[in-house]
């Protein structure tokens, strides 16, 4: 590590403004003290500090010669503006804020004054900014602690809690990327870059529909005005072994050119150790496992806008990432008599030499043209994915009596080799088109996807007999879907209270499967409409109550339909399955705002011919498979609560509870079962500033997620625990920050699974680990208006 980041720190270049300590004290229009009163700095378009004043309405900052913006809050809503100067020969003296009456409130926005957590029309956004958890991580961690977000701690699939999987976009583009892959692509994006993260619980008509549950979008920081800003970083993350992170980028705007650049190259290491009990109507067999897998990568992006006119706007985007891994694992089933619990036999499992290699590319070419001033605006767009991905997976088992001897004739190495490759191409078209106080947008998709997989299969009979290749296992698999979209949307605001947006979309898709066995191709068509709907009431300035409707789609994806099957041994199976059907689901909400303090959610979400993969047990031949299917429906029904709080002016609170019923019910004959309870999932987030020149930082999290069904599936309790340290040094542009992740070591929790009657109960155990960066960051950071119809991309489900 400290050859990673020598050269860094060699980098900078220390300097520091002549600042000082200014102490000044503010009072209400009656001569009583402003307590608790938030303060805002700004000086030529710059914010240089935000303080608070204590109960007798004192307040502490530094400041250089010069007029600075002073900008008053009270619990998120500003009170007050006032302009004011300093020189060090001068005090500033007593502000006096005016009459509430008295304040033009739309002409003294503080469009820079960010809370945590805000909630807009149509979703929440989470400014990563002041998550100090995050702080020297990626976009997985962050999106770890965005609301009503949930990251799988095995899998780092993401939920949304209570519902179920959504669809993930970066900039509005939806990532086409199954959920490893998205994983690892989420890994190589600093926290430090991306300016907010939008969860939109019930998306618009103008979004794809693809994603029950909604969408999450990841937007990057870029640039706005004339000037050159960037980044270096370097961070070290340990689980049970160790792993890194490098990153720089550069973004440059300069007259009527835009650029930006990201490099960025690591290595994340993952190491999991899991039991599980399986037990028959004669036996029980016990698995013990641990899988340990290392995967590097390096990549970069590029992005260039050009400013033709004032009007018409044009530019590209390229994106590229490749990385390659390994697996090395091992385990060993115990087989024991159930009536006297004695060994009978062991079988073991070695999966060293499993490996994989993979690279995406994506691509996007935009032109914005705006007709006037009254926001009427065209948006193109033609995007390009495709990534690859090739991988080996290998496992030698063997079969053993109860005294560890070898059976006869049961050594066997079985190894597929898989070579899979994914091209979409997107074409949108969006049109903004105000009318008077008529807001409508309307649009179209089109999208072109090919799949294909091809899949060689491997075996031996014993140590000294290399792989020999099965010609008569080979299977071959292209998956072709056609998508056409179009959509319209109209918003208005019927009163000074109330606002109403409905929208409508169209989706026609055509799919096709061509495998190597003429008997399994298909061609099928899929139609549908998809309404949304949305109505606000507005009854107060600090009360707003909103309900909301959307119709959802989830398609399944190659990774899902894939026949080709994958043996590990004489009891073990993966297969895809071509057969399965899209989901649709409704989902339903009525929020209600206070402020940006609390944010309150009533959900009720059902969903058809729900698709996951389940293991299929057969009880008399002990074989496994695991395989996806429609399993049956779902539903449920929960409250949601976000709550912003500031007891002490250096301390922030970040409180989260989801509770909700989940029934689900399986429409196969082997689960052919109900099963539902109730869920809690609750998360508090604290955040100190150590000084008063906010420079240092702290912050502890705790979760818990109370015992919960997820599909046909129970789930036992589990907290965690994680703190973390930030300092900002040079004038706030050197950042150090170190994070430990689940303090106490607590356990995962347990599941419990059936199939066809039998039962299966496991647990995965979790580890401690932490993280240190450091970060330089030079320049200004800015946004630049982007391209609206990019989420109109195929989407990636996570």
């Amino acid at each position: 590590m400290k050859k990673i980041l020598t050269p860094i720190a060699c980098f900078f270049t220390f300097y520091a403004y002549a600042q000082t300590e200014v102490k000044g004290s503010i009072t209400l229009h009656d001569g009583s003290p402003a307590a608790f009163i938030d303060i805002l700095i700004k000086k030529d378009e710059k914010y240089i500090d935000e303080v608070s004043t204590d109960e007798n309405g004192l307040y502490t900052t530094l400041l250089e010669d010069g007029t600075y913006e002073f900008f008053f809050s009270d619990a998120g809503v500003q009170i007050a503006k006032q302009n004011v100067s300093f020189h060090q020969d001068q005090e500033i003296g007593v502000l006096v804020l005016p009459k509430p009456e008295n304040i033009a409130l739309k002409e003294t926005v503080i469009t820079g004054q960010k809370k945590l957590i805000e909630k807009k029309v149509d979703r929440l956004v989470f400014n990563t900014d002041l998550a100090e958890g995050a702080k020297g991580g990626n976009a997985l961690d962050a999106l770890r602690l965005a609301p009503r977000i949930k990251v799988d701690e095995s899998t780092d699939a993401i939920s949304i809690i209570g519902k179920g999987s959504i669809s993930v976009m970066i900039n509005d583009r939806l990532m086409q990327m199954n959920s490893d892959q998205l994983a690892s692509y989420l890994k190589t994006i600093r926290t430090e870059d991306i300016e907010k993260i939008e969860v939109i619980t019930n998306p618009p008509a103008k979004y794809d529909a693809t994603g029950n549950s909604g969408i999450v979008n990841i937007v990057l920081k870029n640039a706005k005005s004339e000037s050159v800003n960037g980044s270096l970083s370097a961070s070290y993350n340990h689980q049970k072994y160790g792993g890194y992170n490098l990153s720089g980028n550069v973004n440059v705007r300069k007259g009527k050119w835009t650029f930006t650049s990201t490099v960025y190259n690591g290595l994340g290491k993952w190491y999991n150790e899991s039991l599980t009990h399986t037990y028959y109507p004669d036996e029980t067999w016990s698995n013990e496992s641990y899988n340990s897998n290392n995967n590097k990568y390096i990549g970069g992006r590029i992005g260039v806008d050009y400013e033709i006119n004032k009007n018409l706007i044009t530019g590209f985007t390229f994106d590229t990432s490749n990385g390659d891994g390994e697996n090395n694992g091992q385990s060993t089933s115990t087989i024991r008599d159930l009536i006297s619990n004695a060994p009978k036999k062991y079988i073991t499992n070695l999966r060293d030499g499993s490996f994989w290699d993979w690279n995406y590319i994506g691509f996007n070419y935009h032109v914005i043209k705006k007709f006037g001033t009254d926001g009427k605006k065209l948006t193109f767009d033609f995007d390009y994915s495709g990534n690859n991905n090739t991988s080996n997976d290998q496992t030698i088992s063997n079969e053993w009596d109860a005294n560890w001897n070898a059976f006869p004739n049961t050594y066997q190495g079985n190894k597929t080799y898989t070579f899979s490759d994914s091209d979409r191409f997107n074409v949108s078209v969006d049109m903004e088109h105000p009318v008077k106080d008529w807001k409508m947008n309307y649009g179209t998709r089109l999208r072109w996807a090919t799949d294909q997989a091809n899949n060689t299969r491997y075996n031996t009979s014993s140590p000294e007999t290399p792989f020999m290749e099965q010609p008569s296992l080979f299977t071959a698999f292209e998956y072709r879907e056609n998508v056409n979209a179009l959509y319209y949307s109209v918003e208005k605001e019927l009163s000074d209270q109330w606002t109403a947006k409905i929208g409508l979309r169209y989706e026609g898709a055509i799919v096709k499967g061509i495998s190597d066995q003429a008997e399994e191709n298909y061609r099928k068509e899929f139609h549908g409409l998809y309404p949304s709907a949305y109505l606000m009431y507005q009854a107060a300035e600090n009360h707003s109550f909103s309900i909301n409707y959307s119709r959802r789609v989830d398609r399944p994806f190659m990774w899902y339909l894939n026949p080709a099957r994958v043996k590990m041994n004489d009891y073990a199976y993966n297969e895809g399955n071509p057969d399965l059907t899209p989901s649709n689901s409704n989902n339903f909400e009525l929020e209600y705002a206070y402020k940006d303090v609390s944010v309150s959610s009533i959900y009720y979400r059902n969903q058809n011919d729900l698709f996951e993969q389940v293991q299929i047990i057969d009880p008399e031949t002990k074989i496994v498979i695991n395989k996806p299917f429609n399993i049956g429906k779902t539903y449920s029904i929960g409250f949601s609560e976000n709550l912003n709080i500031k007891p002490l002016k250096w301390w922030k609170i970040n409180a989260s509870a989801d509770v909700f019923y989940r029934k689900t019910t399986g429409g196969i004959p082997e689960l052919s079962y109900s099963i539902d309870g109730i869920t809690g999932e609750f998360r508090i987030t604290n955040n100190f500033d150590l000084n008063k020149k906010k420079t240092l930082f702290a912050n502890y999290t705790f979760n818990h997620e109370t015992k919960n069904v997820y599909g046909l599936d129970q789930f036992g309790a589990y907290s965690r625990h994680n703190v973390g340290f930030r300092a900002m040094l040079w004038d706030k542009k050197l950042q150090l920050s170190a994070n430990i992740n689940n303090l106490f070591e607590n356990k995962n929790s347990t599941y419990r699974s059936r199939s066809n009657e039998i039962e299966t109960f496991g647990t995965n155990t979790a580890f401690r680990s932490f993280r240190i960066g450091i970060a330089y960051n030079f320049g200004k950071y800015f946004n630049i208006e982007r391209s609206k119809s990019n989420q109109e991309q195929a989407g990636g489900k996570a």
